[in-house]
C-alpha cells in the first residue's frame, strides 16, 4: 500500500508544478527600451541583456520592446522546453524628424 500512496503523490506533485518553464533571452538595442510580454512590464532591454534574460511558461507570448523616438517592436515568441527559442533580437528603428 505504501508503494502506491507514494506513486500518487509523485503524480500529483508532478501535476500541480505547473508548465515548464523555459529562458528567453534579449538582444539589440537600445538598452533603455522598455521590455513588455503578453502585456506586462518586464524591465529594460539593457538590463534583461545582462540577466541573462527571464524565465517564461511554454507558450506562445506576445513580446514588445518600446522606446522613445523608436518605431516599436513587436513579436510573437514560442517557447518550449523541447527547443529552447533563439534570443528575441531587437533593433529598434528611429522615428524621422
Amino acid at each position: 500500500m505504501t508503494g502506491k500512496l507514494a506513486l500518487a503523490s509523485l503524480l500529483l506533485t508532478a501535476a500541480c508544478a505547473g508548465p515548464a518553464r523555459v529562458r528567453v533571452q534579449f538582444a539589440g538595442a537600445p538598452p533603455e527600451a522598455l521590455v513588455t510580454v503578453d502585456d506586462r512590464y518586464i524591465g529594460k532591454l539593457g538590463r534583461l541583456q545582462k540577466a541573462g534574460g527571464i524565465e517564461l511558461p511554454e507558450g506562445t507570448h506576445r513580446v514588445t520592446v518600446e522606446a522613445v523616438g523608436f518605431f516599436p517592436h513587436d513579436q510573437l515568441v514560442e517557447v518550449s522546453a523541447e527547443a529552447p527559442p533563439p534570443p528575441v533580437q531587437v533593433e529598434l528603428e528611429a522615428i524621422p524628424d
